[in-house]
């Protein structure tokens, strides 16, 4: 893993978070790099739902200086790293060079977030984004099948 970081002094919320997306992570089985979008996708939507007061009260910490920012992206990286392993180990053929860059998973993530947030503004809710999920994930993969510049 390229990001290492102390999670002595890291908060509880945070390392909670952290712990629950490496688990799912490693919980999702696909054997293919579509498949593993896809429910990589639909696991997003419902652990955002579900957990979503736990992420507003660390995104409150994180702005109020209680969660010093080495920490917070240093978790955040950590659960990128985890990513970018399990993507790189899913697409054996090269299918897609965005993956093998050091950003690959870094633009997975950006897209997802980007829809939390959207969900978090009530744009779209949970329903809207699993319907839309076969879609992205051709949006995702057709993103990821781009060559580096």
């Amino acid at each position: 893993m390229e990001h290492r970081i102390s999670h002595e002094d890291m908060d509880r919320i945070l390392k909670q978070l952290e712990d629950d997306y490496v688990k799912a992570l490693k919980d999702n089985s696909s054997s293919t790099l579509e498949d593993f979008i896809e429910q990589f996708l639909y696991d997003s939507w419902e652990y955002n739902d579900r957990n979503i007061d736990l992420i507003k009260a660390v995104m409150s910490l994180y702005t109020q200086g209680e969660i010093y920012r080495t920490t917070f992206s240093g978790a955040f990286n950590e659960m990128v790293d985890h990513l970018q392993e399990k993507l790189t180990e899913l697409d054996k053929e090269g299918r897609y060079p965005m993956i093998h860059t050091s950003n690959g998973a870094s633009y997975l993530v950006a897209f997802v977030d980007g829809l939390v947030i959207q969900y978090f503004t009530g744009i779209y809710n949970v329903e809207d984004l699993q319907k839309l999920t076969p879609q992205l994930k051709k949006v995702i993969l057709n993103a990821l099948s781009t060559d580096e510049v």
